[in-house]
């Protein structure tokens, strides 16, 4: 009982759970069920919300220091990164198969577009370097570097928020409901780490 507990509530199983909404929508779009531009909204989204996720946990735990759901994302948080940038991959993934090489080339440097290219660059070494080995060998390096995830969370808000200002319906509702419950809880910790 104790092994089944141990496996339901282990790594693997978050990882399986984590990794099922992508799986399925890229399923469903090579069925040719999901256009892209669902497809597009799918990836980008659980980008957002795992990254989310992963920047809440420690303002949680200084608000809730003892609570089971402040250990429980605090010990998982890296997992909840890795995951936001195999979303953001994915995401990227189906946007340079779509579109031709001179379409890619002239959207570049458009901001609503490069917030998200700067995203995607950022979160590479963050995901490369997010393992145990990677963290005893890097040190105190290693935290230097993943406080790039703010820089990375800033950009994917712009991204996000500056691509649903566009379109018949223009709204920044999505990236706002994802990103000021993390703007917030980072203000909180930079407060109370001050306090100290």
């Amino acid at each position: 009982m104790t092994q089944l507990k141990s496996l339901l509530t282990g790594k693997y199983m978050l990882w399986l759970i984590l990794a099922i909404p992508g799986i399925l929508t890229t399923i469903n779009f090579l069925k040719g069920q999901l256009d892209y531009s669902m497809i597009m909204h799918i990836t980008g989204e659980f980008a957002g919300r795992f990254l989310a996720i992963s920047l809440i946990a420690t303002p949680i735990a200084l608000m809730f220091p003892k609570g089971s759901v402040s250990k429980w994302l605090i010990r998982n948080r890296r997992f909840f990164g890795v995951s936001a940038f195999a979303y953001t991959l994915l995401h990227t993934i189906f946007y340079v198969f779509e579109y031709p090489l001179s379409r890619l080339a002239s959207e570049f440097l458009q901001f609503s577009i490069l917030t998200g290219w700067i995203a995607f660059f950022i979160f590479i070494p963050l995901a490369i370097t997010s393992t145990d080995a990677a963290m005893r060998r890097m040190g105190r390096k290693w935290k230097k570097l993943q406080r790039w995830v703010y820089l990375a969370a800033i950009m994917a808000f712009g991204h996000w928020a500056l691509l649903g200002l566009q379109g018949e319906h223009a709204s920044m509702g999505g990236a706002l409901f994802h990103f000021a419950p993390v703007m917030a809880l980072q203000a909180y910790r930079v407060w109370k780490q001050n306090q100290h």
